[in-house]
């Protein structure tokens, strides 16, 4: 009995000693992504069979492109994590996959279209040479006749013409195809090239006293991905409220495919410092210019320059699509950061265009109103005022704009204002005209005394060609002076409120059907007469 107890705790022993420091391969498939502005955080589940001792499960197949410092393991079952590791592995490829067979297959059908396509010149061309042949035997005999050479040359010119015909359309063809496989050849060589890169592997080392099951989840940061926000505005009139199409563009390039994944889209951005920023002291001294090798060299004081910012990669120009039912999207909010979690699960292929996935339909109160600046264009522009625009979670970002169902050009929402209203240009309205023309007779340069005195008039015209009153908000300036030597003085504003900071005139217009209104603006400027200055 002792005997037999002796042999089986030996033989446990031994099992337990060849566990230890073995390694279990496990494919780990991505089933949830976090998409940040910049960066993505890949989430999977791995089931795991444990025995009584330590063993390294080895999660590969995944991105080359992994931040070691945001790996998480979280382990669900009666066992121990004792400990996590990142390596990458070079013996194995992440994008040996369906893309390259089907590229290889591609070039494989060409290369067979181009060869029949070759012999059929081969045929051709042996037509060619056997009306040839037969032309000139024909008429060399002496015995044949006119009206036999006429009918013989309508033969031979009618056959020949259609073998011509025939050689042309082939070599055509056959430079296509060529074209289109040499295209296939270099986008191959880019994924054979990508194909080189390693596969990234997390080892996650477990030890157990009983075989049990369960479940580690793994999760990983890689920055070469991302979403970038872009909205379709439409406004039908301008008694209507404004409708706003939130759509992401979402792009990755980390060597794997997202299959079937998913996503949230977060506004947390993961590689921005967590810790509070520190105030260094600021010390400041005289300005001393010091010229070196003639160029004036500056040396100052300030403080330390700040890191520069991580630009997000711009997706190409993103498609108009076809109105369609929104997917379903849940908006998550936290203390710091809000994520729209699309429930429908999506592919992202990594390296493709950017996936459009539609976020929101938002139908969001506004007010309208119209705004020129004729010293920069002849137009006047509808402008709507979009209210309680900070509870939509709007990002800045590109927009296309349409008004009475029509495309009237791009803009861009800039929610980094901090205002009450987020204004939108609507694009320019052709019913309503703007000029500025020069009053020559009442512009002048003239010298008083040891200055120059210049005066510039303007006419400014605004014609509502519309059935309606509109409000138009007018836009102009004044020039500003730098130097005390130089003196700007309105001359005359018609009403017109002037921002003595900014030099900027505005005048709140109410325009009336038909109706055609004229403003003037006149301004001097004074300054030493052997001095110039560019006014215009």
């Amino acid at each position: 009995m002792k005997k037999y107890l002796f042999v089986t705790l030996f033989a446990v022993m031994l099992s337990a000693t060849a566990l230890d420091g073995q390694e279990k391969y496990l494919a780990s498939p991505v089933s949830h992504v976090t998409v940040f502005r910049q960066g993505a955080q890949l989430t999977g589940n791995l089931p795991v069979t444990v025995q009584a001792g330590t063993v390294d499960f080895v999660a590969g197949g995944l991105s080359p492109y992994i931040d070691p410092n945001s790996i998480q393991v979280r382990g669900e079952g009666d066992f121990m994590i004792m400990g996590v590791s990142h390596r990458n592995n070079y013996l194995e490829s992440p994008v040996e996959a369906a893309s390259i067979k089907d590229l290889r297959s591609r070039i494989e059908a060409l290369e067979m279209k181009i060869e029949d396509e070759k012999t059929a010149v081969d045929v051709l061309k042996e037509k060619e040479l056997f009306l040839k042949s037969n032309y000139d035997v024909v008429t060399n005999k002496s015995a044949i006749t006119p009206e036999q050479l006429r009918a013989l040359l309508d033969i031979y010119s009618t056959n020949m013409e259609s073998v011509k015909t025939a050689l042309l359309k082939k070599k055509r063809i056959i430079v296509e195809y060529e074209k289109e496989k040499q295209q296939l050849e270099n986008q191959l060589a880019g994924y054979i090239d990508r194909s080189k890169m390693p596969t990234g592997e997390i080892v996650v080392t477990v030890t157990g006293t009983k075989p049990v099951t369960g479940m580690l989840r793994l999760s990983y940061v890689v920055m070469n991905a991302g979403w970038q926000p872009s909205y379709d505005i439409r406004v039908d009139d301008i008694t209507d409220p404004a409708s706003i199409i939130y759509k992401a563009g979402i792009w990755q390039n980390s060597e794997i495919d997202w299959k079937d994944v998913k996503i949230s889209l977060s506004n947390a951005s993961p590689m921005t410092a967590g810790a509070l920023p520190q105030l260094d002291p600021w010390f400041i001294d005289f300005y001393y210019p010091q010229v070196q090798l003639n160029e004036i060299m500056i040396r100052g004081y300030g403080t330390k320059s700040q890191p520069a910012t991580r630009d997000a990669k711009v997706a190409d120009e993103m498609m108009m699509m076809e109105e369609s039912a929104p997917l379903p999207v849940t908006v998550s909010e936290s203390n710091i950061s809000f994520s729209f979690d699309v429930n429908v699960p999506q592919t992202i292929l990594s390296g493709g265009e950017a996936e459009v996935v539609e976020l929101q339909r938002l139908t969001v109160p506004a007010t309208y109103s119209y705004a020129a600046t004729p010293k920069l264009a002849p137009s006047a522009y509808l402008v709507g005022y979009i209210t309680d625009w900070e509870k939509y979670n709007l990002l800045p970002g590109e927009s296309n704009i349409y008004f009475s169902n029509t495309f009237t050009g791009k803009g861009y929402i800039n929610t980094a204002e901090l205002t009450d209203t987020l204004p939108v240009s609507l694009g320019a309205d052709n019913n309503i005209t703007v000029r500025r023309e020069r009053r020559t007779d009442f512009s002048s340069q003239k010298l008083i005394g040891a200055n120059k005195v210049e005066t510039r008039s303007f006419l400014i015209s605004v014609r509502n060609n519309k059935s309606k009153v509109v409000n138009l908000k007018l836009r102009d300036q004044l020039p500003l002076s730098q130097n005390s030597n130089i003196t700007v003085e309105a001359a005359e504003l018609s009403g017109g409120k002037l921002n003595s900071v900014t030099g900027e005139i505005t005048w709140d217009m109410t325009v009336g059907p038909r109706e055609n209104l004229e403003i003037i603006l006149t301004y001097t400027v004074k300054y030493p007469k052997k001095e110039n200055v560019i006014l215009e």
